[in-house]
């Protein structure tokens, strides 16, 4: 640690604290998105993924302005009022978040809270515990007929569709060795998370796994996996991270870099100037943040005493709360399940009757005129996904879609669908019950997903 960091955190200069490696990891996950995505999308409000539909105006707002302002909060050195406000303002940003609130900008946002009150000689083991819960919850999320065996595995077609892109033509058996490696790989780091003194194993196979997520279309998780292990590597005692560093953090940056430029891709492979600037900027962070970790030094022991053991605990419980809660069926999106292969519905997941209160799924008509209001408050992309034959919505947006349309005086006539008893898709429910309106729920399931349990899905 450069004593000059410790010196500027102690008096009153901003500082690379890990609070401020938090708020900007969830930074860059949405500047990433406005950047691929563009601002369209800001202004949404027919998917809130917590239910709460903003105005307009406030959407907006939170969507561009809440996380800057919360990044510039946290800078405010041995500031508790700053602090808090911050952690409001991304839990406003959530609020605002439309059709999916990704696993890895939840984990920067409970984070970024438990460092902002957590005190700082714990704030390495609350960044282990939580990388601990993510890996090895991912790995066993991953351990399912589905993704280990079928061709349908996400981990099959996800690999062979990047290596296609690179012009690569793997055999079938690299692809069906491919979802038992990233299972071990993601078993390994979590197992070396918890031996003392295996913490750099770890971070070299972290480092090359997130990589490869990187550079196949998912640098915000692996900028912010980084951005905790930098806060894991970091003694128990230091104020901060130090900014700098020497030959290997300049390296490791050039090297971040020159990857995401060679091997970066979109989901066609193509790429324009905008989008080769967003790699190239990615690619810097994702290299600066390796070189932060790989320049650090592990030190003798994670924390210990009662403090720890609390933290241990309870990241334990709730992360054993969260993996518990896929197989009974009431979570899906928001358990660390990316492209794990799950399913809302079926036997490729866990045949099971839905259970009290449980989301459903309904089928939308698109209506035969399509009033130009309505157009302006939903993406008629979305429109177009969401009304197709092959396809249905989680209740909660064909609540907010139906609101939408009854204001313009017309109606997708939303019908409530069910896992047919002798077919492997979502049929049409016949009874009363196929009536019954759509109702506000959260977005623990995917917006829309294929009535066919044999089409390919990865979520």
């Amino acid at each position: 640690m450069n004593p000059s960091a410790l010196a500027a955190a102690g008096d009153g200069a901003p500082a690379l604290t890990p609070f401020v490696l938090a708020v900007a990891g969830v930074l860059f996950h949405q500047v990433s998105r406005l950047w691929e995505q563009g601002l369209g999308g800001v202004a949404h409000t027919y998917a809130p993924v917590l239910v709460v539909r903003l105005p307009r105006r406030a959407s907006v707002a939170a969507q561009l302005f809440a996380l800057p302002a919360a990044l510039a909060l946290a800078l405010v050195p041995r500031s508790p009022a700053a602090h808090v406000l911050a952690v409001a303002l991304l839990v406003l940003w959530t609020v605002s978040t439309q059709r999916r609130l990704a696993d890895h900008a939840l984990l920067g946002v409970v984070a970024a809270a438990l460092f902002a009150f957590v005190p700082r000689e714990l704030h390495g083991a609350v960044a282990r515990d939580l990388l601990i819960g993510v890996y090895l919850s991912a790995a066993l999320l991953k351990v399912n007929e589905e993704y280990l065996r079928s061709e349908r595995s996400a981990g099959r077609v996800v690999t062979a569709h990047y290596l296609g892109l690179l012009g690569l033509r793997p055999s079938a058996g690299f692809l069906g060795a491919a979802p038992y490696a990233v299972v071990f790989v993601e078993f390994a780091v979590g197992l070396a998370l918890l031996v003392p003194g295996q913490e750099m194993w770890g971070l070299c196979a972290a480092i090359l796994m997130h990589g490869a997520f990187g550079v196949s279309g998912n640098f915000p998780f692996s900028v912010l996996a980084l951005a905790l292990w930098v806060v894991t590597l970091t003694p128990p005692d230091a104020a901060a991270v130090d900014p700098g560093g020497g030959p290997l953090l300049w390296a490791a940056v050039a090297a971040g870099a020159l990857t995401a430029l060679a091997l970066g891709r979109t989901a066609s492979g193509r790429r324009s100037v905008s989008y080769l600037g967003k790699d190239l900027f990615q690619g810097l962070v994702y290299g600066y943040l390796c070189g932060l970790a790989l320049s650090a030094q592990p030190f003798a022991a994670p924390p210990s005493g009662a403090g720890a053991l609390v933290t241990h605990l309870l990241v334990g419980a709730a992360f054993l709360v969260n993996l518990a809660l896929v197989p009974i069926g009431l979570k899906l999106e928001w358990s660390f399940a990316m492209f794990s292969s799950l399913r809302p519905f079926g036997r490729s997941w866990i045949e099971r009757r839905p259970l009290a209160g449980h989301p459903r799924y309904y089928s939308l008509t698109l209506p035969a005129r399509i009033p130009t209001k309505l157009l302006r408050e939903v993406e008629p992309r979305f429109l177009y996904l969401a009304t197709r034959q092959e396809n249905v919505v989680h209740e909660s947006v064909a609540f907010c879609l139906e609101e939408s349309a009854r204001k313009c005086r017309t109606s997708f006539a939303p019908r409530l669908m069910a896992l047919a008893e002798d077919a492997r898709e979502l049929t049409p429910v016949d009874s009363a019950a196929g009536t019954a309106p759509p109702r506000r729920r959260l977005l623990t399931y995917p917006a829309v997903v294929p009535k066919s349990l044999d089409r390919r899905y990865l979520a």
